[in-house]
């Protein structure tokens, strides 16, 4: 199963319409998000995807309870700082932080784990599991990313958001 995995998205709702046609035409079936919508806007955007969604907040997350009031009446879901959840029969865990993410993969107890923050692309392999930074949605430190993650091979993609 390909799972589409996005971060940072500070409310540019145009980057984002791309990276979800981006993610929809590479065939992936869930989204998970790592945190920062800003505010509850892109939500309801993020929420036109057909498939599961999994969202964790972030820091410049600055309306949660209008966010997860949003996400109650919809097929977003979301888990808070973190979550720990199973796509395609892979154990997967999401946070905003990256520290968290790396300390997470180093468990041994997850075959990806994905968390933003940094709006900077980086993949690495603990054990393994592969834990993931997609970038950013938003644009702010150059070209905006989002990545796919394929639960069968394993494999990630950086995609380039257009």
């Amino acid at each position: 199963m390909i799972i589409g995995v996005l971060s940072d998205i500070h409310d540019n709702l145009a980057n984002l319409r791309s990276a979800l046609r981006i993610l929809q035409n590479g065939g992936a079936a869930e989204l998970v998000f790592c945190g920062d919508f800003c505010s509850p806007i892109p939500a309801r955007e993020l929420a036109s995807f057909a498939g599961p969604i999994h969202c964790v907040l972030g820091n410049g997350d600055g309306d949660p309870l209008t966010i997860a009031g949003f996400a109650n009446h919809t097929h977003l879901k979301l888990y808070g700082p973190y979550a720990d959840i199973e796509v395609g029969g892979s154990r997967i865990a999401i946070t905003h932080y990256p520290i968290y993410g790396q300390a997470l993969a180093r468990t041994g107890d997850y075959a990806a784990v994905f968390s933003g923050h940094t709006h900077e692309y980086r993949q690495e392999q603990f054990g393994n599991c592969v834990w993931l930074n997609p970038g950013e949605v938003m644009g702010w430190k150059g070209r905006p990313t989002c990545a796919t993650y394929d639960t069968s091979s394993r494999l990630v993609q950086r995609l380039e958001i257009l």
